[in-house]
């Protein structure tokens, strides 16, 4: 996977921080313009970085009002609402507040399967937070369509995902 950044050590410290992956050794990197992440036993990159101000290709990072064409999806390990004040911290941007998927109010004979959220790194790549919904919270969210609730966060609070306070 690579991602367009202009600047390795923003990039490295969001990306790392977000998936855990280890910042491989800069003597493999691309005469400054490449960036590694991944693991080291066995040596492997995961991720990346492509610093776009010193690529000798043409490459861009988007604006923080662009939509990419490509993203990454990531299941957060405590949840999509414990993710974003995480990410935040790190320097991302919340671009789409939580909500179910498909919308229960959208066909109410179709649950919800996903709760997620569009994030951005420092540069404005998107990325979204998914989470899986247990049966429970299925069902849960879709009862409270059938009674009128169509609110986003008023559905993922009758599903148990967030709270209204």
């Amino acid at each position: 996977m690579a991602i367009n950044v202009t600047d390795h050590e923003v990039g490295l410290r969001f990306w790392s921080a977000l998936t855990g992956y280890e910042v491989l050794d800069p003597f493999y990197w691309g005469r400054g313009w490449l960036a590694y992440l991944g693991t080291t036993e066995p040596r492997k990159h995961e991720i990346i970085l492509i610093h776009t101000d010193q690529a000798p290709i043409q490459t861009t990072v988007p604006t923080h009002h662009d939509t990419n064409c490509v993203h990454i999806d990531i299941t957060p390990t405590h949840g999509v609402d414990a993710a974003i004040p995480e990410i935040l911290a790190l320097g991302g941007t919340l671009k789409k507040a939580p909500s179910l998927y498909p919308r229960p109010t959208a066909t109410c004979d179709e649950p919800p399967i996903i709760d997620w959220a569009v994030m951005q790194d420092p540069f404005g790549n998107e990325f979204c937070l998914v989470d899986t919904l247990t049966w429970e919270q299925m069902i849960a969210a879709l009862e409270a369509a059938r009674e009128g609730i169509t609110d986003d966060r008023e559905l993922r609070a009758a599903a148990g995902l967030t709270t209204l306070d």
